[in-house]
């Protein structure tokens, strides 16, 4: 499992998965905002950097 959440919420995301015993769970980390941006501009946001972390991600986890 990956989790995936904005950059200006990595602190936020970090800090409640240290409260439910996930702390261990990666993120992939994507460029803030995603939602009220055309939709062009967010497709640009996943880069590969993105692609990269939820597959890592999902190989640490053994899903891959």
């Amino acid at each position: 499992m990956v989790g995936l959440v904005t950059d200006a919420f990595v602190g936020f995301a970090r800090e409640l998965l240290a409260q439910r015993n996930a702390g261990s769970l990666p993120l992939a980390v994507v460029r803030h905002p995603v939602g009220g941006i055309a939709r062009d501009e967010a497709e640009a946001r996943i880069t590969a950097g993105v692609v990269d972390a939820v597959i890592a991600g999902l190989q640490k986890d053994g899903a891959a």
